[in-house]
């Protein structure tokens, strides 16, 4: 019984509240009206009753606390056993002792670990009852459970649920009372809210502030459960609690922003862009199903190279969302990802392994960058994997088909990575996998042989390849993580702060290293002058050279009726130093290019030869001028020799 300023009623309630339990604790809360000398002299003659006193008052929520450490120190010393029963009750004769009997019965018929009494609000005005409602939706979104009346004092509980409930609360003013019911359903006890009782006095002390305390409690209860709940209780600390609000914040800014811009700049947008605005036009403009880009790599590009999904939803969706669409899928995969990492690996959900996940350079890396298809992949793969687990075959097929067809490199390595890690763990082999993956191969492998089937697959080396697939590699790190994080799971408590330190330090510097420029920077016209100046040739390739996060002029291009040399594929554009004038004029033949536009940017940023190639062929007569703008762009008409023309590029030597 907490008590404060109540010397007009205590003696009353605790007259009758005594003869109905085994033992009494009466917290003093510091009261100035002589409560603590009434309470000391009526428990002189009592033997089962304990006394504590405050010097000054602390609130609610820390005579409360101080009262359960009593309950926890009898259960200590064995005079309690963990599913005797503890309650609170007020000392102004609010709560009627008489109720306890009915509340304990049904207590114990529901099989519950705490029932809180729904009182008859009638006697409330409509002000508090609206509050009241307020606070009840708040518990229930925080305690994902459905409370009738959370704020009623009536309560009884099971003494261990209790005890185990106040580990993780902290307790400010009232929050108390809202607190442990939600730390009770968020630990997975029964917690029962649909006992009616009447309320004898119509008395309350709360304020709007009392209120506005525990709605914010309520969530930071849940919070801190999900921080501290695997911890072991030393390591329980703020840095738990703290480290994942600058992360979480970050993330949050950073897809904010990203969501902020119609075209996102990224080194791998643009190839998203451009598909879903043309397979949008192939469908409601020429109403055909296209197997190849006809704008891309002289119209030997894949329609599909992978992400069927989400370019076919955004494609459908593109009339309505426009290029936004194509960034809003992007978001929404990160988000997706996550969420279907911590529905995979539950031990994910504690926010501060979750915030060690996100410091991951890679993961950041791959996000400012717009690897669209690598965050659906891993998205669809942590689905198919808890499937798998879960031992439902059909759906675990399914999605990791999904995981393949969207990123068929990501997807297959992600999958042997986990059977890998599984073999790794247990020392055993994941038989059941092998059939498993199969038959996720096997439904995915019209969308593994569109991906074969890429055109810089055939014309670029198999170094460029091998380094190029190398450099993918290291997005599984992504997947690794969720794999390794929960199962070392004590280690990374013990060392949080340093893994925390380095993770936050690398991301830091991959950031610098490679600015995510496209969350501050838009898309604009950069061809806008030449394509006001020159008319496109509809049967002629254009090879467009530009900065790889301002690949939206190539889109440009293709949107005034262009047909491009090459697709978006770094392998496929061929930035290549070019020392033989033989050579480039070869490669020019081979591609059949008719057209070379040089963005401004372009020759200062990579300091490649072409420009220099192209005045060559200038003085052989096999190239013109054709623009030269404002800002550096240059633009050449050109007319290699026939006989430069090869089979493939490689054989050019360039």
């Amino acid at each position: 019984m907490p008590a404060y300023d109540e010397a007009p009623t205590i003696v009353g309630v605790l007259d009758d509240l005594y003869p109905r339990v085994d033992h009494l604790v009466i917290v003093d809360d510091g009261s100035g009206d002589g409560t603590g000398p009434i309470v000391d002299e009526w428990a002189k003659s009592r033997d089962r009753c304990t006394v504590i006193h405050f010097p000054e008052n602390r609130g609610l929520s820390a005579a409360l606390r101080a009262g359960w450490d009593e309950v926890r120190a009898m259960l200590g010393r064995g005079e309690i056993r963990p599913d005797d029963v503890a309650f609170s009750i007020d000392a102004d004769g609010q709560h009627e002792p008489a109720a306890l009997d009915g509340m304990i019965d049904h207590l114990v018929a529901t099989d519950s670990a705490c029932v809180i009494g729904r009182r008859d609000l009638s006697y409330h005005t409509p002000y508090k009852v609206f509050g009241n409602a307020v606070m009840t939706w708040i518990g229930r979104v925080s305690g994902g459970h459905r409370f009738e009346d959370i704020e009623s004092g009536y309560r009884v509980f099971r003494v261990g649920p209790l005890l185990e409930a106040q580990q993780y609360y902290e307790g400010y003013k009232y929050s108390e009372t809202v607190e442990v019911a939600v730390l009770l359903t968020r630990l997975g006890y029964r917690v029962d809210n649909t006992y009616s009782i009447n309320i004898p006095v119509a008395r309350t002390r709360t304020r709007l502030y009392d209120a506005a305390v525990d709605a914010v409690c309520m969530p930071l209860a849940w919070y801190r459960l999900s921080c501290w709940r695997d911890a072991p209780p030393a390591l329980r600390g703020r840095f738990l609690l703290w480290l994942p609000v600058p992360v979480f914040l970050a993330a949050v800014v950073a897809l904010g922003l990203m969501l902020t811009k119609t075209f996102y700049l990224g080194d791998d947008s643009a190839h998203s862009y451009a598909h879903v605005w043309y397979l949008s036009e192939s469908l409601y403009s020429r109403h055909e199903w296209p197997w190849h880009v006809a704008s891309l790599a002289n119209g030997d590009a894949i329609m599909f190279p992978y992400a069927i999904i989400p370019w076919l939803p955004d494609a459908i969706l593109y009339p309505i969302l426009g290029d936004w669409g194509v960034t809003l899928s992007m978001a929404l995969g990160v988000v997706l990802m996550v969420g279907a990492m911590a529905r995979f690996r539950p031990a994910m959900r504690n926010p501060a392994f979750l915030a060690l996940f996100l410091l991951n350079p890679i993961l950041w890396n791959g996000i400012t960058q717009f690897q669209l298809a690598t965050m659906w992949s891993f998205a669809f793969f942590f689905v198919g994997a808890l499937a798998f687990e879960r031992r439902q075959t059909v759906r675990a097929v399914l999605f990791l088909a999904l995981a393949i067809a969207c990123q068929p490199e990501m997807g297959v390595v992600a999958i042997a990575l986990y059977g890998a890690f599984e073999w790794f763990r247990t020392r055993t082999l994941p038989y059941r996998l092998l059939p498993v993956a199969t038959g996720a191969l096997v439904v995915a492998s019209p969308a593994v042989l569109l991906f074969l089937g890429t055109p810089l697959l055939h014309d670029a080396t198999a170094f460029r390849l091998a380094l190029s697939a190398t450099d993918n590699l290291r997005r599984v790190s992504i997947v690794l993580l969720a794999l390794l994080l929960p199962a070392i799971a004590p280690q990374v408590f013990r060392f949080v702060r340093p893994i925390a330190a380095v993770g936050a330090a690398a991301t830091v510097a991959v950031l610098i290293f490679l600015p995510p420029s496209g969350l501050w920077e838009r898309s604009q016209p950069r061809f806008d002058a030449y394509l006001r100046a020159h008319a496109i040739v509809p049967d002629e390739s254009y090879r467009v050279m530009v900065k790889n996060n301002h690949e939206d002029g190539m889109v440009e291009f293709m949107k005034a009726g262009a047909v491009l040399s090459s697709e978006f594929f770094t392998e496929s554009e061929h930035r290549h130093t070019f020392h033989d004038v033989d050579a480039y004029a070869c490669f020019l033949g081979t591609i059949e290019i008719r057209h070379v536009v040089l963005g401004g940017e372009y020759p200062s940023r990579f300091r490649r030869s072409e420009e220099q190639m192209l005045e060559a062929l200038v003085g052989r007569g096999q190239a013109e001028l054709e623009f030269r703008g404002d800002d550096g762009t240059v633009a050449y008409t050109v007319h290699p020799p026939a006989e430069a023309r090869r089979g493939s590029v490689r054989d050019c030597h360039v």
